[in-house]
């Protein structure tokens, strides 16, 4: 076992101990040489090496043995002597899947991984913390662990019927800096270390030869953010379990009987599900309930018309999937969980611009591996739903 994973596994463990411990010395680690090189092969090793930032450097120049050892050794001086400071993000713009453009910045190779490192250190401490509810952008976890999560509350023992389906205005980009660095403080006593975090925050963003300042939100696509914004909306899940998450059988069981019915919360980053055992009315007022606390204590808006309140007979879409559930007359209810239309739809799309006729001078080879590539994907993503019909249609 390396002394990397050694030491995180110490953070972790007092983490979970004590909760309201507060780790100090945690940015000499990310100075060490064992570390900004484990940082930097991680980050050599994703795609999104080749994609430079506004420095123009890329993979390419750190080729060659020499070429790291440099960089590595420039780096920890720029970190000992406090010297580091991260550059602005170069904005670019990529689609989505309902037309519109996702902003995302693109650091400079050295600023990732400086990412990398806080990710590296801060990452064991609040994963002790983190709850189930919580799924996105976690180690060993994903979309399909947040599905099945649905199977334990939609049944005829359970009985969450009712869904508030949660849509965050710009969760990303809407994240408040000073809040944001108060709840890392919670963990975190080293002041470089907050510092740091802090000069990433505001290092803001290039769009052509335009500089913009960035005085809130993390920026897309920057290694740190999705575990900033996991620690972010860590509060959102925490106001949850205090309310309704902690209760016990007997408290449960007296909602019950007052008809207040319980509420259970699943989360993947910004995108949440309120599900409840109450009536209508009661998700209508669950949904007021997180749209105050969103506002008043984490400055962010909730998008009340996508924020939708719907009866699982109807069914609802989460992460790609379609879930729903259907009551026969002469069968058990049963709750089927589909690819969406909209996932079809972007597929055969997709498709169609892969097999266009301009598209043939490739080799047709090439072209039926890149094909099956997408189709592998695609279906080994849906393989654990009820996907067999639509996997059929699409054939």
């Amino acid at each position: 076992m390396s002394d990397i994973i050694k030491t995180q596994r110490s953070l972790a463990t007092k983490a979970e101990h004590n909760p309201l411990h507060q780790f100090d010395h945690l940015y000499r680690l990310i100075c060490r040489e064992d570390w900004i090189r484990t940082a930097l092969k991680s980050v050599l090793a994703n795609k999104g090496a080749k994609t430079p930032g506004i420095d123009g450097v890329t993979k390419k120049e750190l080729a060659s043995n020499t070429a790291k050892d440099e960089f590595v050794s420039k780096l920890q001086a720029e970190l000992r002597s406090k010297q580091f400071k991260p550059k602005p993000v170069r904005r670019i713009y990529i689609p989505k899947a309902n037309g519109k453009r996702r902003p995302l910045g693109i650091a400079t190779l050295k600023d990732r991984v400086v990412q990398m490192l806080l990710k590296m250190a801060l990452e064991p401490i609040w994963e002790s913390d983190f709850l189930n509810c919580s799924n996105g952008f976690r180690p060993k976890r994903r979309t399909q662990d947040c599905i099945a999560l649905l199977d334990s509350y939609i049944n005829k023992r359970s009985k969450y019927f009712w869904v508030v389906e949660g849509d965050i205005k710009g969760a990303f980009d809407n994240i408040h800096h000073d809040i944001l660095l108060k709840l890392v403080a919670k963990r975190v006593a080293d002041k470089r270390l907050l510092k740091l975090i802090g000069c990433f925050l505001k290092a803001g963003m290039m769009q052509g030869s335009l500089f913009h300042r960035t005085e809130n939100g993390t920026p897309q696509g920057a290694i740190c953010s999705p575990l900033l914004a996991n620690i972010y909306l860590h509060q959102l899940d925490m106001f949850w379990w205090n309310k309704y998450g902690s209760l016990d059988r007997k408290q449960k069981e007296k909602r019950r009987t007052q008809r207040l019915g319980n509420c259970a919360l699943i989360r993947y980053a910004d995108d949440w599900l309120l599900l409840t055992n109450g009536g209508k009315e009661e998700a209508f007022r669950l949904r007021e309930e997180f749209q105050t606390f969103l506002k008043e204590e984490l400055k962010l808006e909730l998008n009340v018309e996508k924020t939708r309140v719907t009866h699982v007979n109807n069914g609802f879409n989460f992460l790609g999937f379609h879930v729903r559930r259907y009551v026969s007359a002469h069968d058990k209810p049963k709750v089927l969980v589909t690819p969406t239309q909209g996932a079809k739809k972007r597929l055969k799309a997709k498709v169609k611009e892969m097999t266009k006729r301009k598209r043939f001078k490739d080799s047709p080879l090439l072209k039926f591996n890149a094909l099956n590539a997408v189709l592998r994907g695609w279906i080994g993503y849906y393989c654990h739903s009820n996907a067999k019909k639509t996997a059929k249609d699409l054939d």
